[in-house]
């Protein structure tokens, strides 16, 4: 028999919320998890075709870059932290815009297997409209900036 583990067991999302100062500064994040219904990633890859005279006019492909986002999607909870911060930045620009993005991958015993951490924009904040009968949506694009840190664990 398969097992299907859900996605909400195998993928937790966090958004820095706040910024400390000093010589190391470092995130304190708030779980993207109350109202999110998805979060759906791209990596937006860029690539060279070589046709070299030995491929028999076969193509060889290379990634030179990407340039990773995810779209979060759910319905508005006011009084969620990271809900609220997403949201206060919807007309804010530059360097207001900046965050990071930490994301927890866990096995289906629910072991931690990695974890990413990336420097990221929020773009495309939606936290308010709708029809009259609906919930207000929420929803934004995190788009990392540079190449994003993988981490595993150590030891058994």
């Amino acid at each position: 028999m398969v097992h299907i583990n859900p996605v909400w067991k195998e993928q937790k999302f966090y958004i820095g919320t706040e910024l400390s100062s000093g010589q190391s500064p470092t995130w304190t994040y708030s779980q993207l998890c109350e109202g999110i219904t998805g979060i759906t990633p791209s990596v937006n890859e860029t690539t060279q075709t070589y046709y070299f005279m030995c491929g028999n006019g076969g193509a060889d492909n290379e990634v030179t870059a990407i340039a990773p986002q995810y779209a979060v999607t759910g319905r508005r909870i006011h009084g969620n932290e990271a809900q609220d911060y997403i949201a206060g930045l919807r007309y804010a620009l530059g360097d207001s815009r900046k965050s990071s993005l930490k994301i927890e991958l866990y096995d289906t015993s629910a072991a931690l297997v990695a974890t990413i951490i990336a420097d990221c924009t929020i773009t495309d904040i939606v936290d308010f409209g709708g029809n009259t009968e609906e919930n207000a949506p929420f929803s934004c694009t995190l788009r990392v900036n540079g190449i994003p840190t993988v981490t595993t664990p150590t030891g058994g």
